[in-house]
């Protein structure tokens, strides 16, 4: 009896061996990505939880790395530094990829290049006329403009020359925390202007509590290209992140998930 005993209790030790090691084997890596949800159609909080083009996107590179996603909502500001800090693996947030932030990340190869910078400014605006970013340059003198943290359209207003931008002459530039408050300004009359992306400034434009009140001046003041970041030096993760865009442009599932987000890929 004692022998079954003793039989049985080593039978059950291996069956709960077997388990535990089947479900080590089940478990995925998991790949954290620093994202800012206040940017739609490119992320965006919807009832709690964080989607848009680029999360749908990662999560489908994700899915080629055999790798589950969390997701780490951040100020737009600390997006890149949640990666240069090692908080997180990845960055993926409408960031433009330039020479300023190279020097803190790397980057994989671009996955959106119809990015622009332009206008939001009152329905009934008159002043801004331009048809050419030179016109409109003119036009943004010693006007109040307001721009969001760490977008382009900060640098763009305030001057950078690591991003080869001259500060706009006269500008009273107002910086806020996120497109919503800048809005917010803009229609009572603070500021007279905002630079902002282009696509999710006329997502918000279109809105019902705003198309009534403000517009967009469809002209680009600047071209540019969306990457995700990746710390610096991590050639593997960058390497594979290349590799996934790759396949999921020749499958067509890229842009697939533009037309599900009304983006068009340029």
């Amino acid at each position: 009896m004692k022998k079954f005993v003793k039989v049985l209790s080593a039978v059950l030790a291996l069956i709960m061996m077997v388990g535990v090691f089947s479900s080590c084997g089940s478990e995925k890596e998991v790949l954290y990505v620093a994202t800012n949800a206040e940017f739609p159609p490119f992320e965006t909080l919807e009832d709690g939880e964080i989607t848009g083009f680029d999360i749908d996107l990662i999560n489908a590179i994700a899915a080629k790395l055999e790798m589950e996603v969390k997701l780490d909502n951040v100020d737009f500001d600390g997006v890149i530094s949640a990666v240069t800090s090692g908080a997180d693996d990845v960055a993926i947030s409408g960031l433009t990829i330039n020479e300023k932030r190279k020097q803190s990340v790397d980057f994989s190869d671009a996955y959106f290049k119809g990015a622009a910078q332009i206008l939001i400014v009152a329905k009934d605006d008159t002043h801004y006329t331009g048809k050419t970013k030179a016109e409109l340059d003119e036009q943004l003198k010693n006007q109040s403009i307001g721009v969001c943290t760490g977008f382009t359209g900060a640098a763009y207003a305030q001057g950078d020359e690591e991003w080869g931008f001259k500060a706009i002459e006269g500008a009273d530039v107002k910086i806020y925390d996120n497109i919503s408050l800048a809005i917010a300004d803009l229609k009572n009359g603070n500021i007279n202007a905002i630079i902002m992306d282009d696509i999710p400034a006329k997502e918000a434009v279109a809105t019902e509590e705003n198309k009534n009140d403000i517009k967009c001046i469809d002209v680009a003041l600047t071209v540019e290209e969306y990457g995700i970041a990746v710390k610096k030096g991590n050639k593997e993760l960058l390497d594979k992140i290349n590799q996934a865009l790759k396949e999921l442009e020749e499958e067509g599932e890229l842009q697939k998930i533009a037309d599900k987000w009304g983006v068009e890929l340029g």
